[in-house]
C-alpha cells in the first residue's frame, strides 16, 4: 500500500471557508486553525497509515491543543510564503520517486504551480469547511 500526501494549504482553507472581520478576527482565524489542525488529525487516525498530510501555514510557528497522528504534520512559514514550502515539498517527493504529493488549495496559482511541479491540485472551492475538505480526501482513499 502506497502512502499518499497530501500538502494542505492550512491558512488559505481557514481564510476562504470563513469569512473574518471586525476587532475579534485574529482570535476567531485562530480557533478556525485549531479546528482544521483536529480534523485533520481525526482523519489522519481514521486512515490507518495509508494517507500522510502536512498542513502549511504562513506565519510563526504556534502550538496547538492536543495529542497528533504520527502521520500528521504542520509546517510553518515564518520567514518566507508557505506556497513556497508547499511547493518544496512537492519538488522533493517528485525527485525521490516517493509518489506524487497533492496540494489542497482554493488557490489558482499555487495549485497550478504544483501541477507544473509534477504534483497535483486538489481544488477546494471557497466557503468548503475543513469536514468537507476531509471528506474529499477520504473519498480518494477509498478508491
Amino acid at each position: 500500500m502506497s502512502v499518499r500526501l497530501f500538502c494542505v494549504d492550512g491558512t488559505n482553507l481557514v481564510r476562504t471557508a470563513y469569512g473574518y472581520g471586525g476587532p475579534e478576527h485574529r482570535a476567531q482565524e485562530e480557533a478556525d486553525t485549531e479546528r482544521l489542525v483536529a480534523v485533520f488529525s481525526r482523519l489522519c487516525e481514521d486512515s490507518a497509515g495509508a494517507v500522510e498530510v502536512e498542513l502549511f501555514f504562513d506565519g510563526a510557528f504556534r502550538v496547538f491543543p492536543g495529542a497528533r497522528p504520527e502521520n500528521l504534520r504542520l509546517t510553518f512559514a515564518r520567514d518566507s510564503a508557505a506556497d513556497e514550502l508547499i511547493l518544496d515539498r512537492v519538488r522533493a517527493r517528485a525527485w525521490r520517486g516517493g509518489g506524487t504529493a497533492a496540494v489542497v488549495t482554493a488557490d489558482a496559482e499555487l495549485g497550478r504551480a504544483a501541477q507544473a511541479e509534477g504534483g497535483k491540485w486538489l481544488r477546494v472551492a471557497h466557503g468548503t469547511p475543513p469536514e468537507g475538505v476531509a471528506r474529499i480526501i477520504g473519498g480518494r482513499l477509498r478508491r
